[in-house]
């Protein structure tokens, strides 16, 4: 049974303008309205995010905390790494993933993942998790990829659709 439901930022509940900066963001639709509609089902909701400009520099004085604390989100987890730190925390690796569940008392199996990355998918499938692909971000070009390597995995157009997908469960 699902009882976390946890959002990639970038690509999913919006794009950046210029990805080494985090202030650039824009969100595809309102985002808190979504976070409390599944709030309001009895979903704690999270963020889980790769953050590289923190490791480059170029995240400077941005608050995340505060970003993602005004969206309604319960939980979240960054990676501040590049792909050269070759952290446990940068997705596909599942430790942000971890962290959320240990924070907010989840096994991975009640976490569900909705991401527009192979990566993502891979986050939460090594951990025991489900995945959602949304076609916003990469979601479109890694398509392909992504079901080719799990053919039965939801897909939705945007991440605000998860609400009604949840409930069809």
């Amino acid at each position: 049974m699902i009882r976390c439901v946890l959002f990639d930022r970038d690509g999913t509940l919006g794009n950046l303008f210029d990805v080494r900066y985090p202030q650039t963001f824009a969100p595809f639709c309102p985002i808190s309205p979504i976070f409390a509609r599944l709030k309001a089902k009895g979903y704690a909701v999270g963020i889980v995010s790769n953050q590289s400009s923190i490791a480059r520099g170029t995240a400077k004085n941005y608050d995340f905390n505060k970003e993602f604390s005004a969206y309604g989100a319960d939980l979240w987890a960054i990676c501040p790494h590049d792909d050269a730190d070759n952290c446990n925390c940068r997705k596909p690796k599942s430790g942000l993933l971890f962290q959320i569940c240990e924070k907010g008392g989840f096994t991975p199996d009640e976490c569900l993942l909705v991401g527009d990355r192979l990566s993502d998918v891979q986050c939460a499938k090594n951990a025991g998790a489900s995945a959602v692909l949304v076609l916003t971000g990469k979601g479109e070009s890694e398509k392909e990829k992504v079901k080719a390597l799990y053919p039965d995995l939801p897909v939705l157009s945007r991440f605000d659709e998860i609400v009604n997908f949840l409930e069809k469960l």
